[in-house]
């Protein structure tokens, strides 16, 4: 049974007003961007999917479950024609790790902390050479509840790369730092959602906003602002605006999913 992770959604138009276009510029001879112009155009459509699947529960014996995870995130130039709609970047984000949630009730400083995971993610852009962006984490993820809002707090320690392997993006913690903080909140039938990224150096926030349209879709608008949209952009400071549907809301979904485990589902 797949479940609901990070967030799945289309954005048919998004527009960026400043497009990370460097890394092609070094990458591709100069010739072809004279012949069919610019690679990374300011408008493209942007796309998610992301889901859970539980692999064991209470796991040797004890009141974690193991989870697989997977979330792919892709920006397609789908209006530029010149080079034939390519998909300009796509990040992969395979994880796995053990959830422990709470049958008390625990209070930390007027929230109610319901639980935790604790695992590993490897994130990637499947590319080579000058456009290749990687890295391996291990990381803890706490999730706290207060009225209307969830919050989730992730950490992360970031594996060295061996001598043998290249480190595609030696400067990441200036820009994506040891963990970032997920806000959601609901509204009558909207929900609204903050993302910071806490860069060492620079941040990075996507904001959005989701409304039912029909069963299981939502309108759905996401905003960005800062660093590190994606491996490829980490270091490249851009705003964004897409519309478009979500047909899977985190926040309901993490709260099911937690509520589920809680109740031994």
């Amino acid at each position: 049974m797949l479940l609901p992770h990070k967030g799945t959604f289309l954005l048919p138009f998004s527009y960026n007003d400043n497009p990370n276009r460097r890394p092609y510029r070094e990458s591709f001879d100069q010739n072809l961007f004279n012949e069919r112009g610019k690679y990374v155009r300011n408008v493209e459509a942007e796309m998610q999917i992301s889901f859970l699947i539980l692999t064991s529960k209470n796991i040797f014996g004890t009141k974690f479950n193991t989870f697989l995870g997977y979330t792919q995130h892709s920006w397609w130039q789908v209006y530029n024609e010149g080079w034939s709609r390519q998909f300009r970047e796509t990040n992969y984000e395979p994880e796995i790790f053990f959830r422990r949630v709470f049958d008390e009730e625990n209070r930390i400083l007027g929230l109610d902390f319901i639980g935790y995971d604790l695992g590993f993610v490897h994130q990637s852009n499947g590319q080579a050479q000058e456009l290749s962006r990687s890295w391996n984490r291990i990381f803890a993820r706490a999730a706290f509840v207060v009225d209307r809002f969830v919050l989730t707090f992730t950490s992360w320690y970031r594996i060295p790369s061996s001598g043998k392997t290249p480190d595609d993006n030696p400067d990441l913690y200036k820009y994506l730092g040891y963990g970032n903080l997920n806000i959601r909140y609901s509204i009558g039938k909207s929900n609204v959602g903050l993302l910071y990224r806490i860069g060492e150096k620079y941040q990075g926030v996507d904001l959005t906003y989701s409304y039912p349209w029909k069963e299981g879709i939502r309108f759905y608008i996401k905003g960005t602002y800062g660093y590190g949209s994606s491996m490829i952009d980490y270091n490249n400071r851009a705003e964004t605006i897409g519309v478009g549907i979500s047909l899977a809301d985190p926040l309901s979904g993490f709260l099911t999913n937690m509520e589920g485990q809680a109740k031994g589902i």
